[in-house]
């Protein structure tokens, strides 16, 4: 009880803080034309926030808020236990943890001393864990306990000097640790010389003297994130400190309306993806922003969520918004809500307009924008304006000093503005490489016209506007008769049934045509399938060519899902 007091005390007194310090800074809401970069890490980026917002809250863990002055200085704790540890610059330390503060602490001071955060994620398996360790040789790992006996495993396969083991509960204050039941979460793990606590791992900082801080440049390597490892094993992502700082800086001259100060985002997109790491986490920090960290995403509290933590941004994969439209809110209970934005695939623009109907009905004056991006683009180089919000495939503009032109997949020639092709990126928040794979590097870039430009994979086109659309990921192309058929068109038009609730289209081995065309459908409550297909039978006549139509209509209760919560289309090829 005197804890909570005490929170609350704390946290009213910061928000008068939060005004005079506003009132003393100020804020540029309108960058120049010629962009000055911040010349450092990310660590420093942010450090510079801590300056400009000292009291301003970075984030928010359950009831315990941390103001960014607060969060440098642990950070620069965490830095001096590194630093005790023997982590010098250049090393990987590996970080497998969740949403937490301490991931957050771990990860820019990592950066502080000029190391590189090898990112995993924890519900990896025992085998996937080893391999991830050995690709980037870490010494050094950050471990949510949940998955230590996984790591303790695998231990003696790997070069592994230290591992740290930390519990999400640990920083969420007494009353919450006690709501959540603490014997019910966590397990006891004894400590050896190799495994030691988040505590004893913090102790050992006062034994560093000296200043943990490393001189950085832009172009050094900060992350290294993992593709999915969806066509073979999967590869390292080495981006770098400027990748990171770009796309910060210039979102926020893209999107300002949404990067503000005063605005807050809901942070549960995980920190060992690209768009959680850079768009949800770096990107608000780097601005000023608060956000709110959740360690483990459930869907069936996003009603509590918004309102408890009176986020203004929402960010999230389409799923997310989907299932926004079927709660239950009253008249204004989304009135906070000032920017949606939807990355990590396409949303139909029928699903689109019944978002930013739900949106309206309910108070909030935003539009659903969808986001675009790769891992190896740093998880976002398209953004979208609110002129550029409309249209079912529209993605947005490229970030300042970036650029998207539109390729044949084959020839690696330009194609003309309107064309559909593979689209093809250059600019700052490209990539340095695949981590110890120059052959992989080199094939995943192509010279148009003198320049380099990163190959996504992915099928769209750029308007007359400048404008970038996004059709379809290349690998998902269904070719069927010699004909290419497009799995979001099918899916869009789907979708214009009342019946469906969800679908997703796939290209299945077929002996006649190569490949044959299968929709797999989540329908709305009390449906039924007979109905389901009379109607889609009506609608696949009137909007598509014969070729595209599906052979197969399967029905399904949900999708399987990959460890990144994405369809897994794989898997439902093989159904």
């Amino acid at each position: 009880m005197i804890e909570y007091v005490y929170n609350t005390l704390r946290n009213g007194l910061r928000k008068l803080d939060m005004k005079l310090e506003r009132a003393k800074y100020g804020y540029i809401e309108k960058l120049p034309k010629n962009i000055k970069y911040f010349d450092g890490g990310m660590y420093d980026a942010i450090y510079e926030s801590s300056c400009k917002w000292p009291h301003n809250t970075a984030f928010q863990y359950f009831n315990v808020e941390v103001t960014y002055k607060e969060m440098i200085k642990k950070i620069n704790k965490v830095a001096m236990s590194f630093k005790a540890l023997g982590v010098e610059k250049g090393d990987r330390v590996t970080i497998c943890m969740p949403n937490t503060p301490e991931a957050v602490y771990s990860f820019y001071a990592v950066n502080e001393i000029g190391a590189i955060a090898n990112m995993i994620h924890p519900l990896s398996s025992e085998k996937e864990i080893e391999y991830y360790l050995n690709e980037a040789d870490s010494k050094v790992m950050i471990c949510i306990d949940v998955s230590f006996s996984k790591v303790e495993a695998i231990f003696k396969n790997t070069n592994l000097e230290k591992v740290v083991v930390v519990s999400p509960l640990r920083s969420m204050g007494a009353m919450v640790r006690t709501i959540y039941n603490l014997a019910k979460h966590t397990k006891h793990i004894k400590q050896t010389r190799e495994v030691i606590s988040w505590n004893k791992f913090m102790s050992l900082g006062s034994q560093f003297v000296g200043n943990p801080h490393a001189r950085v440049n832009s172009d050094d390597p900060a992350v290294i994130l993992y593709t999915g490892g969806t066509t073979g094993t999967p590869k390292g992502v080495v981006l770098t400190n400027m990748n990171f700082n770009a796309q910060a800086l210039g979102g926020k001259y893209l999107v300002s309306d949404i990067l503000k100060q005063k605005n807050s985002m809901l942070t549960f997109l995980p920190n060992f993806h690209a768009f959680g790491l850079g768009v949800c986490t770096h990107v608000p920090f780097y601005n000023g922003m608060k956000i709110v960290l959740i360690p483990q995403f459930n869907a069936k509290k996003l009603k509590s969520y918004i309102k408890k933590y009176k986020i203004n941004i929402l960010v999230g994969v389409p799923a997310v918004f989907e299932y926004l439209k079927t709660l239950k809110l009253k008249k204004n209970d989304l009135k906070r809500i000032r920017g949606a934005v939807s990355g990590g695939d396409i949303v139909s623009e029928v699903t689109k307009q019944e978002i930013n109907d739900f949106l309206k009905a309910h108070g909030s004056s935003a539009v659903l924008r969808n986001g675009y991006g790769l891992t190896e683009s740093t998880g976002g180089v398209v953004f979208s304006t609110i002129e550029a919000a409309f249209g079912a495939d529209t993605v947005g503009y490229p970030l300042p000093d970036s650029e998207v032109i539109i390729i044949d997949p084959k020839t690696h020639k330009e194609v003309p503005l309107g064309k559909d092709g593979e689209i093809a990126i250059r600019g700052l928040t490209v990539m340095k490489g695949y981590y110890n794979r120059p052959k992989e590097t080199a094939e995943a870039f192509a010279t148009v016209k003198g320049k380099k430009y990163l190959k996504t994979g992915d099928i769209g086109y750029v308007d007359k506007k400048g404008i970038v659309h996004f059709v379809t990921r290349l690998k998902r192309i269904i070719i069927t008769n010699g004909y290419n058929v497009y799995p979001t068109t099918i899916e869009s038009v789907t979708s214009k049934c009342k019946l469906v609730s969800k679908c997703t289209c796939v290209g299945v081995h077929d002996k006649t045509r190569g490949e044959k065309v299968k929709i797999f459908i989540i329908l709305k409550p009390n449906a039924s399938e007979r109905a389901a297909k009379k109607e889609l039978t009506k609608i696949y006549k009137q909007y598509l060519a014969k070729y595209e139509i599906p052979r197969d209509i399967a029905f399904l209760d949900s999708f399987p899902q990959t460890k990144m919560n994405k369809v897994d289309f794989r898997a439902l090829q093989n159904m």
